[in-house]
């Protein structure tokens, strides 16, 4: 790419700068800031469900998975370095003294089902990434809600929560602060922790036993939190803006039990995306983030100055999403079609022996069928196995029915 960045000639340069600010005037055009995303995801999810189910895990680094591999940690065990896919053995180099609980799927599947159905209250349509993240509309639901009464937006808690309010406060607290001294360029540009649902203004606060939510926006989502939280003992953290690229950033600026809301002005989004890390947006991995930073950009504003370079140097796919981030653009619909794929994975532990892998194999498509049949997919194209070995590198084998 070096190579080739080095032929490239001024008049080349002069007619690719034309055609990146056309396609970025039109892209300026069709901006929509009319709709109101918001991007859930579970903190931690595998092993808070984990911690509050066996509470003594709470103060003790763990992880789910194997000694073979990591599905995920806990906060405690992320100081150590411990992260998901992760061989188990690893993980235990780092943190001698980590207790690694073996994942129960079907535990997992089911408290997502209930956290599924407070979605469904705020967006009908809602699209699940997996068992612990979605994308939801709210634009319908705050319109709606600006006429609802008082009784409408007011919960109740549960017992245990007013008892145990200082407590959870605390943890919560020191959860968040180890989040933002573990991701140092995550958090960099991150004021400190939103309000906790567990703090003074949230769930447990001792002053009665029901909380009243507002009518904006960052209020319905302060509710569904709430109210994830006291149906499963399990925080999220959500991000608020006027498209899903955004939201999804967002939604890791107060990570855990935060959220964050981007105004929805041309003149915020370009604030917010101007010192935006590139590796942050989805849809740039580590693969491309070398190639960019090689090429002088690591933030987003980078992309825009190098815009006309970016276009000879990547394809027309590939550049045309550089310049959708460069400007803060991202999808604003939520697709409401049927799904027309869906998968199924596990972590496992070393299998050497043909027959165990075989009836994996098996086991993992007797779920995906069951899941297929619940979601309405009747016909099968085909299937596609994919498996991530201690080495990293992705491995991919297609059958065609």
């Amino acid at each position: 790419m070096m190579l080739q960045k080095a032929r490239v000639t001024e008049q080349q340069l002069k007619k690719a700068q034309a055609q990146v600010e056309k396609v970025a005037a039109a892209l300026e055009k069709s901006r929509d800031l009319s709709r109101v995303i918001v991007h859930v995801d579970m903190d931690a999810f595998y092993a808070a469900v984990e911690m509050r189910d066996c509470p003594e895990l709470k103060d003790k680094p763990m992880a789910v998975g194997s000694m073979s591999m990591l599905s995920t940690s806990n906060y405690h065990a992320r100081k150590y370095g411990v992260r998901a896919a992760m061989p188990g053995f690893i993980a235990k180099k780092l943190c001698p003294n980590l207790v690694i609980v073996p994942a129960n799927f079907d535990k997992y599947r089911a408290v997502s089902g209930e956290i599924r159905e407070i979605f469904a209250d705020y967006d009908p349509h809602f699209q699940p990434m997996s068992l612990d993240e979605a994308y939801l509309d709210f634009t319908e639901h705050v319109e709606q809600r600006q006429h609802w009464p008082e009784s409408a937006r007011t919960h109740r808690f549960r017992a245990r929560d007013i008892a145990a309010g200082e407590t959870k406060t605390e943890l919560s607290q020191e959860a968040a602060t180890e989040e933002r001294d573990l991701s140092p360029v995550l958090f960099e540009d991150s004021p400190g922790s939103s309000p906790s649902l567990m703090g003074p203004e949230g769930v447990c606060a001792p002053g009665g036993d029901v909380e009243v939510f507002g009518t904006s926006v960052e209020e319905a989502v302060r509710e569904m939190r709430f109210r994830i939280e006291q149906k499963t003992m399990l925080t999220a953290s959500a991000g608020i803006a006027p498209n899903m690229m955004l939201a999804k950033v967002c939604s890791d600026k107060n990570k855990p039990n935060g959220q964050c809301r981007l105004p929805s002005t041309r003149e915020a989004v370009m604030d917010f995306i101007q010192n935006l890390p590139v590796r942050k947006v989805c849809g740039i991995g580590k693969v491309s983030e070398k190639m960019l930073n090689a090429l002088g950009v690591s933030t987003c504003s980078h992309l825009s100055q190098k815009m006309a370079m970016l276009s000879l140097l990547f394809s027309e796919t590939a550049w045309h999403h550089f310049l959708e981030v460069s400007l803060g653009q991202g999808s604003t619909y939520i697709p409401r079609y049927k799904r027309k794929s869906m998968s199924t994975e596990r972590t496992f532990k070393e299998l050497s022996k043909a027959e165990e892998q075989l009836s994996l194999c098996k086991e993992l498509c007797e779920d995906l069928a069951d899941d297929m049949r619940k979601g309405g997919l009747k016909v099968l194209i085909s299937v596609v196995l994919t498996f991530k070995p201690v080495s990293v590198h992705i491995c991919c084998i297609r059958r065609l029915s």
